[in-house]
């Protein structure tokens, strides 16, 4: 990697065989520089000297050369400098060349040349990977966290997973005696980048991290489905002319390979992407307790040991309180001798059975997040968002997306529900609880001008706490920009089910009047109450709210503007 490795002596037998390779085809040498082994800092006396060559018009477009140095080889792999410079934007080799500068290269002729296309490469490689991470996690991409290194070992992973034989390449190199320096060497290039990104408002540095731009999340989400860009690229690539290289590449990684073993016996081929940085460490989100990484693996257990003093909890006690598509926890333990309660959320996927109802229920109405996963993110990504601008949900205290769990804080307090039926049961209107059901239409009203439909707003899902304040839970089917209308369709047609199918709908016509009422004047759009009002949404809840419910109810919502006067 230093000058001291590539001699003058070295360099000037290099530039010479350079040179007549490119006048051999009457070209112009544009740049050139070592790299692999011997710029990484991990070659054995039997390495040969890579060089990547660049050259002008170049007819072949690209091609390797094996030239004797002594005791070694000097493998040139020479493509034309259109070629390689589209390569470096648009991956039009399959990045075959344009990888070569991503990791550590020393410059033979023209740094500056080098220096430009290395960064481009990185800044396309890194718009790649966020632009993935916004498809990947929609929700979570808003709050995540990203340390630089991400980037770095996220690439090789992915071309390890594409590539094997290239594993040992990536391990050699990320050796202890040579890591340092090659990690800080690869790194200036992303930082570099991510500099240029950040100008452009695709990102931004937050205390040392990098903060995906909602400018950035917004535009990816707004673009059709694209081929993942190596299919495409591969597809524009002149295959025959890598698969012409490939057989000489070949070998040059079997010295890899066996540099590797010599210190790594008995390592299995299937483990080698194992052996590699995992990148999610490198993706954290912000938790009272501290960052979790997308790579933690917490359990239960290990989150008390967190919580606790010493890492001993008296009196632990898990015990289930509910959930038919998610498994839900009441767990119990003393902290500085007092009882501490914190619900435990572990996210299932929605397959089989139980799944099957609620699609068909809402099918064509309204889609719900089916991935434990997705379910998770949403949860915890709304809710910070909410939390941030004062709305009344539970604190997240912990994330361990590898266990798909969330630890959130327990609310005291009655559900919403008891509230719901005791209006219904009454002969008599109950002001306070007037008053309460117009305050969750004021607080949904508030959730919606954030820009946030909240997804699953049924009384059961809204906790009145002991002061008589409303708390919403169970975000995760939560979305920014979601369908508004379900909210209010679903908290007003799921509270007239309460109504026995013998009894008059007056009961839940004074709720979803109420409700309106708070919608309204804290701000909430007459066009979405109209929209809950249509056939649309009253089929949804048709088979178990009575149709005299269903009606009264819809028409509240239809005329609104004069039924809550």
């Amino acid at each position: 990697m230093s000058n001291q490795i590539f001699s003058e002596n070295l360099r000037k037998n290099v530039i010479d065989i350079c040179a007549r390779i490119a006048n051999s085809h009457e070209n112009q040498i544009i740049s050139a520089c070592f790299y692999g082994p011997w710029a990484c800092g991990y070659a054995d006396e039997k390495s040969d000297i890579h060089v990547l060559l660049v050259l002008g018009n170049y007819s072949p477009r690209l091609r390797s050369y094996f030239k004797p140095l002594k005791k070694i080889n000097a493998f040139i792999l020479a493509v034309d400098q259109g070629a390689f410079e589209r390569d470096v934007g648009q991956g039009l080799l399959g990045e075959f060349v344009a990888e070569k500068l991503t990791f550590p290269y020393e410059s033979l002729i023209n740094k500056e040349y080098l220096r430009r296309q290395e960064v481009r490469a990185k800044k396309r490689i890194v718009w790649e990977l966020l632009e993935n991470i916004v498809l990947e996690f929609p929700e979570l991409s808003h709050e995540l966290l990203i340390q630089a290194e991400y980037f770095m070992y996220e690439i090789m992973k992915r071309r390890a997973r594409l590539f094997l034989p290239i594993a040992h390449s990536f391990l050699n190199m990320l050796r202890k005696d040579v890591k340092r320096k090659n990690v800080e060497t690869m790194m200036r290039g992303y930082l570099e980048a991510l500099n240029e990104l950040a100008k452009e408002k695709q990102v931004a540095f937050s205390n040392g991290y990098i903060k995906i731009t909602n400018n950035f999340i917004d535009t990816i989400r707004g673009r059709k489905l694209r081929l993942p860009l190596f299919l495409k690229s591969f597809q524009r690539a002149a295959l025959h002319q890598i698969l012409n290289v490939l057989p000489k590449m070949m070998s040059l990684l079997a010295q890899d390979e066996d540099i590797f073993m010599k210190i790594h016996k008995g390592v299995k081929a299937e483990m080698l992407t194992l052996q590699l940085e995992d990148p999610k460490k490198y993706l954290l989100i912000s938790t009272p307790l501290g960052f979790a990484t997308l790579s933690d693996k917490t359990s239960i257990e290990d989150f008390v040991r967190k919580v606790v003093p010493g890492g001993e909890a008296l009196d632990m006690k898990i015990e289930e309180i509910g959930g038919v598509l998610n498994s839900v926890y009441l767990l119990t333990f003393q902290r500085n001798h007092e009882k501490q309660k914190v619900v435990v959320k572990k996210f299932k996927d929605w397959y089989g059975f139980k799944w099957f109802p609620l699609a068909l229920w809402t099918l064509g109405t309204k889609s719900f997040a089916v991935l434990g996963r997705s379910r998770l993110e949403r949860e915890y990504s709304i809710n910070q968002f909410l939390d941030s601008q004062g709305f009344p949900v539970p604190k997240i205290l912990y994330v361990s997306l590898q266990q798909s769990l969330v630890f959130s804080e327990f609310i005291e307090g009655k559900r919403l529900t008891e509230t719901i039926k005791h209006i219904i049961s009454s002969k008599e209107k109950n002001i306070a609880e007037a008053a309460l059901v117009r305050e969750v239409g004021r607080k949904i009203a508030r959730a919606h001008k954030l820009g946030v439909s909240l997804g699953d707003c049924k009384p059961e899902n809204i906790i009145v706490t002991k002061d008589g304040k409303t708390c919403f839970v169970d975000l995760e089917q939560a979305t920014r920009n979601g369908n508004q209308a379900w909210d209010v369709a679903e908290f007003l047609y799921y509270s007239g089910h309460y109504v026995s199918p013998i009894s008059t709908a007056d009961a839940a016509a004074t709720i979803a009047k109420e409700f309106i009422r708070g919608y309204l004047e804290a701000g909430g759009k007459q066009e979405t109450v109209k929209k809950a009002g249509s056939a649309r949404y009253t089929k949804v809840f048709s088979i178990f709210t009575s149709p005299q419910v269903l009606l009264a109810v819809s028409n509240i919502c239809k005329r609104s503007e004069s039924a809550v006067r």
